[in-house]
C-alpha cells in the first residue's frame, strides 16, 4: 500500500503541505523529524502516536531524526497551554534528555523485534544548535525571515493574546522562531526535508518551511505533515486515564496499568486503535475485529491491542507479566497454577498491584493475615466476613476461624487472599 493511503487508512494524516512528500518518502532514502521537549524524564502515551506515525515512514527505509529539545525545553511550547510553563533548570533538563533518549531507543528496538523491520533513527539535541550562538547571531539568522504579523496570526498565539487574563510571554512567543530554526538547521546540515507533528503544532512547523524558503530560495523544498489529536468514541483524549497520565517509563506507570487501560477500550474503538497503534496488516486487523465481534464479551480485540502495546512500550516480558496479573485478578482460569509460573519480579508486581504485604515466619493465624494485608480493617470484621462466607485463601473458602497457615501452604512463596468476588491481596514470604 502506498504511504499516503496507509497513513490515511490508519488515521494518521490531518494536514500536509504538498502531495509530493508522499511520493518522495514512499521511495525511501529520506530523512524526517519530530521533536520532543524534555519537560519530564519520561514521555507519555500520547507521544506514542508520534512513534507510530514515524514507523510508517521508517518502514519505507526512511530515517527518523528524533530531536530532543534541550534548548526549546528551556522555554516550553505554548501550544495547548493557558499559562506560561514552569522553567526547568539546565541540570534537570539534561537528566530528562538522557532518560527520554534511552526510553525512545528501547521502544524502537521493541518495535524492530515485533515487526521485523530494520528501523533507522538518529537522536539529535537541539541545544547543540544554540549553545555557541549569541542572541545577535540568532536574531540576524532566524528573526529576519519571520514577520511579527505572521507570528501574531498563528492560532496558538492568537488564542493567548485574545484572552487578556492569559496573555503570552515574550519567551513563549519566541518558541516558534526556535522551532523554525531547528528545521532550517536540520535541512541545511542533515538533509531533513519533512517535519511531522500534532495538528496543534502546525503554526510552529510552518515557521520552519518559511525560513527555509526565504533563506534558501523557492527551489528548497521542505514539507510538513500533521497527525490528528486522537480521541476515543466519547471524544476524550485517548491517553488520559481516569486516574493519571500514562507514562512510557515502567517505573512511573506499570505495564499492568497500561495493559488494563487498553483492556478497557470500548468495542467501538478497538479497530481504530489497532490501526493507529500497531503495524499489523489490515487483513490481520480485520480478522481480529471479526473474531472479536462474534463474542465481544471475551474481549479478544482488547487483549490483542493491549498485548501489542505493552510489548512495544515495555517489552515482551512485561506484557507476559501484565497478562498473568490480569488472569489472576479478572480471569476464570486456574489462578494458583498461574502463580506457580510467575517469576519473583512477576510476584512483586502482583503484590504491588493488589497492595499486598510481605511477612516473615513459619506459621500464621489466617484471620490475622486478612487484617495485616488490608482486606479487613480488624479481626472483628474478618470474623463477620468469615461467618458470611466472604473470605477465601488460595481460592478456598475460609470456614475455620482458628485456621493456621503454614509455610508449606504458600504457593511459590505466596498466599492469595480474597474478599468477596473481586478484592485480592497477595501476601509474600520475605526472602
Amino acid at each position: 500500500m502506498h504511504l499516503r493511503e496507509e497513513l490515511k487508512t490508519r488515521g494518521l494524516i490531518y494536514q500536509f503541505t504538498d502531495e509530493k512528500l508522499f511520493d518522495l518518502y514512499e521511495k525511501g532514502g529520506q530523512k524526517f523529524y519530530c521533536g520532543f521537549d524534555p519537560t519530564a524524564d519520561s514521555l507519555q502515551l500520547g507521544n506514542f502516536v508520534s512513534f507510530m506515525t514515524a514507523v510508517n515512514f521508517m518502514k519505507r527505509n526512511n530515517t527518523f531524526v528524533m530531536i530532543i529539545g534541550g534548548a526549546t525545553g528551556m522555554i516550553g511550547d505554548p501550544s495547548g497551554k493557558t499559562s506560561d510553563r514552569a522553567m526547568l533548570d539546565e541540570e534537570l533538563l539534561r537528566h530528562n534528555e538522557k532518560a527520554i533518549t534511552k526510553e525512545v531507543k528501547q521502544i524502537l528496538e521493541n518495535l524492530k523485534s515485533l515487526s521485523g523491520y530494520d528501523f533507522k533513527f538518529e537522536v539529535i539535541n537541539n541545544y547543540d544548535f544554540y549553545k555557541n550562538m549569541s542572541i545577535f547571531e540568532f536574531l540576524r539568522t532566524a528573526g529576519r525571515y519571520i514577520t511579527v504579523n505572521n507570528m501574531l496570526n498563528k492560532e496558538t498565539v492568537k488564542k493567548r493574546i485574545e484572552d487578556p487574563e492569559m496573555g503570552i510571554t515574550y519567551t513563549e512567543f519566541s518558541y516558534m522562531l526556535l522551532q523554525g530554526y531547528d528545521f532550517l538547521t536540520l535541512y541545511e546540515k542533515h538533509k531533513v526535508k519533512l517535519q511531522i507533528g500534532w495538528s496543534d503544532q502546525r503554526g510552529n512547523m510552518m515557521t520552519g518551511t518559511e525560513m527555509i524558503r526565504k533563506k534558501l530560495g523557492g527551489d528548497a523544498e521542505s514539507f510538513v505533515m500533521t497527525f490528528p489529536l486522537i480521541t476515543d468514541s466519547t471524544g476524550k483524549k485517548f491517553w488520559k486515564s481516569e486516574w493519571n497520565a500514562i507514562f512510557l517509563d515502567p517505573n512511573k506507570t506499570s505495564p499492568y496499568f497500561t495493559y488494563q487501560y487498553f483492556m478497557n477500550t470500548t468495542d467501538e474503538d478497538v479497530e481504530k486503535y489497532l490501526k493507529i497503534f500497531t503495524l499489523l496488516d489490515f487483513d490481520v486487523v480485520t480478522g481480529i475485529v471479526k473474531n472479536h465481534t462474534q463474542n465481544p464479551e471475551l474481549r479478544y480485540g482488547q487483549k490483542q491491542l493491549a498485548n501489542y502495546l505493552v510489548t512495544t512500550v515495555y517489552g515482551e516480558d512485561a506484557a507476559d507479566q501484565a497478562m498473568k496479573i490480569t488472569e489472576i485478578l479478572f480471569g476464570q482460569g486456574d489462578k494458583l497454577q498461574t502463580i506457580r509460573t510467575m517469576t519473583k519480579n512477576d510476584l512483586a508486581a502482583l503484590q504491588k498491584e493488589t497492595g499486598g504485604c510481605e511477612i516473615s515466619g513459619t506459621e500464621f493465624k489466617l484471620i490475622d493475615l486478612f487484617t495485616q494485608a488490608g482486606l479487613t480493617e480488624s479481626n472483628g470484621e474478618a470474623k463477620k466476613l468469615l461467618a458470611s462466607g466472604s473470605l477465601y485463601c488460595n481460592e478456598a473458602k475460609v470456614t475455620d476461624i482458628q485456621h493456621i497457615v503454614k509455610k508449606e501452604d504458600f504457593i511459590n512463596g505466596t498466599i492469595l487472599l480474597r474478599k468477596g468476588k473481586k478484592q485480592y491481596k497477595l501476601v509474600r514470604l520475605e526472602a
